[in-house]
């Protein structure tokens, strides 16, 4: 079981599945908000980790991933952010956003990573804006399932809310925070509060960046709306609308097994461009 110790003392668990040598190199950053690990793609309505073609070239022959998605082959980077499942850490004062991107920079460079694309559910657009807001260069394109915001009710389906949804993000870091206390691994609950507060108050919107920030992005991003609290339609949308190289899909998860399909087929055509393609000509 690969783990990276860092110099903080934190354990990181990571997982890899496929080529690192023919395959496309993305990283994968998973669903459960505080508890975003590995296993929450389960529990997600696409897995790249079932999803994306991971078969090794037995034949070693060279592949062209720029324009056919019938050879692509990828390498997939998975983790535990900090605090989550199998990964361990001391939680401080002054830890945020900026702490999850240190493990998952050092998690590429433990595996020589220089450039990969970038594939985030839930609270994984968020920290895969960080990663390129903070290192544009060693990231090409980024998938978006479903990203957590601050914003109004629109289109949902269910029970409108009031005003802008602010108590979705201690929805979000509540039992996470919970079991941290019960479990003693953490026996502060204001350190708790102020990672919290840290995250999730700092910003609006997608809460680890700005606009501004994400109109200065030139990566291109596929947005796949979400459609709750949690994951409010109108955040994809100001996404799409926001950066200068985005895409949005609004119907897919939850309109039949075609539309499904057809979102995964989307998916690795979009992943499957060569990583030096890191604009949106």
């Amino acid at each position: 079981m690969p783990f990276l110790s860092r110099p903080c003392g934190a354990r990181i668990y990571y997982e890899t599945k496929g080529n690192r040598v023919t395959g496309i190199p993305v990283l994968l950053l998973a669903p459960g908000g505080m508890c975003s690990s590995i296993t929450k793609w389960e529990m997600s309505p696409y897995n790249p980790l079932k999803e994306l073609n991971t078969a090794d070239n037995s034949a070693g022959d060279s592949i062209d991933h720029t324009n056919d998605i019938r050879g692509a082959q990828f390498y997939l980077i998975g983790m535990d952010q900090r605090f989550a499942n199998r990964s361990t850490a001391t939680l401080q004062n002054g830890d945020g956003w900026h702490t999850f991107l240190q493990d998952q920079l050092a998690v590429l460079d433990e595996l020589n990573i220089q450039k990969c694309h970038l594939l985030g559910s839930c609270i994984g657009p968020s920290y895969a804006f960080r990663l390129m807001k903070c290192c544009p260069e060693r990231f090409g394109r980024c998938v978006m399932l479903q990203p957590i915001g601050l914003t109004k009710h629109t289109t949902e389906p269910g029970e409108s809310w009031e005003g802008l949804n602010k108590d979705a993000s201690w929805r979000w870091v509540g039992d996470w925070a919970d079991e941290m206390v019960r479990t003693r691994k953490c026996k502060d609950p204001n350190l708790l509060r102020a990672l919290h507060d840290e995250m999730f108050l700092q910003h609006d919107f997608v809460f680890s960046v700005t606009r501004q920030d994400v109109a200065k992005l030139s990566h291109p991003l596929l947005v796949f709306m979400g459609n709750d609290i949690f994951h409010p339609s109108e955040t994809s949308r100001e996404i799409a609308r926001i950066a200068p190289h985005a895409e949005l899909v609004q119907v897919w998860r939850d309109a039949g097994p075609e539309k499904l399909q057809k979102a995964k087929g989307m998916i690795e055509r979009f992943l499957s461009t060569n990583l030096q393609q890191n604009n949106g000509s």
